[in-house]
Formats: structure tokens, C-alpha cells, sequence
């Protein structure tokens, strides 16, 4: 969960609405309902922790809810960056139908980077070192572009969210 930088005023933000963010900043439950939890937590209808999540989102107070992928404990053991090297006036066309693809996890430009000097970047798993390279093959067929390289994880790092409120801070309100 990304928040605004802005200042916030106390009108903004109140008790329940912290307790929502609070409960945002862990992990979801990965159930097809994951705001049902939170609702339950709080004792509040699920229709209304939606409601709130979607005034803050609105609002800009929360920019974006995204999700942390640990390919390891999902049983993908090999992670391939792929560093691409696109003609300028290609990076939309490419970036965009890259993106489309489910085995795609990221896709987005960055400054030029690698042996190749590439600057679209694309993340790929599978459970195997071939079957990454299996997909680079397919994805550059697709777009038209054999000039990649690719960059395999070696271990993964420690992932936690963000943490903009505790317990302590929404206690005292």
C-alpha cells in the first residue's frame, strides 16, 4: 500500500479509517473476499471497509494496494529479469503487448542498463532455469525483439510491507 506524501489532517483520517489502513499494510488474505477478514476484525460490514478503502483511494490519501509475490513458497524457484533493448519508438508498442502477458510479472522503462544497454524491463518465473528461457523465447517471438538479456535471481530477498501507522498511534486517538 503506497500512501500520499501530502500532509494529512486529522479530519481526513478517522479511528476506523486508521484501523483499515493498519490492517491494509500486512498481507491480505488471498481469498477470492480478502476485505472480509478486515471486516470481521473490525465488526463492520465488508461493504464498508470497501467503501472507505475507495474514498482514501480517491481521495489520493492511498495511492495504490499492491501485492508481494514469494515465488519460493509459491514453488517458482527461478526468476528471470528481463532486460530488453528496444528501439525508442518501439517501448510503448513492445512495453504494452509484454505486459499482456501472464507469465509477465513486471514490465516497465528504465534508465539503460546491462551488456546490452537495454532499458525495458520485464519480470518472468517458472520452476526451472529452461523454462524461464523457454518463455524469454516465446514473449521475444511475440514482440519482434531479439536483443535481451537475462538476469537470473540468485536468492530472494526478504519482502515486508510498509508500515505508516502501529497500533500505539491509532490507540491514542
Amino acid at each position: 500500500m503506497s500512501l500520499r506524501n501530502a500532509r494529512m489532517t486529522d479530519a481526513e483520517l478517522d479511528k476506523l479509517d486508521r484501523q483499515i489502513l493498519m490492517a491494509l499494510q500486512g498481507d491480505l488474505d488471498d481469498s477470492p473476499e480478502p476485505y472480509a477478514r478486515i471486516a470481521e476484525a473490525l465488526d463492520i460490514p465488508e461493504g464498508e471497509v470497501i467503501r472507505r478503502v475507495k474514498k482514501m483511494k480517491s481521495e489520493g490519501i492511498i495511492r495504490r494496494i499492491g501485492a508481494m509475490i514469494r515465488h519460493i513458497e509459491a514453488g517458482i524457484s527461478f526468476n528471470g529479469m528481463v532486460v530488453w533493448r528496444v528501439p525508442p519508438e518501439r517501448l510503448d508498442e513492445v512495453g504494452n503487448r509484454l505486459a499482456e502477458f501472464p507469465e509477465v510479472t513486471h514490465c516497465y522503462e528504465r534508465i539503460p542498463f546491462g551488456d546490452k544497454g537495454g532499458s525495458l524491463f520485464t519480470m518472468v518465473h517458472a520452476p526451472s532455469r529452461e523454462g524461464c528461457m523457454e518463455i524469454v523465447r516465446r514473449l521475444s517471438e511475440a514482440v519482434e525483439v531479439e536483443d535481451y538479456e537475462i538476469l537470473f535471481s540468485k536468492r530472494e530477498l526478504k519482502k515486508v510491507s510498509m508500515t505508516y501507522f502501529d497500533e500505539e498511534a491509532a490507540d491514542e486517538e
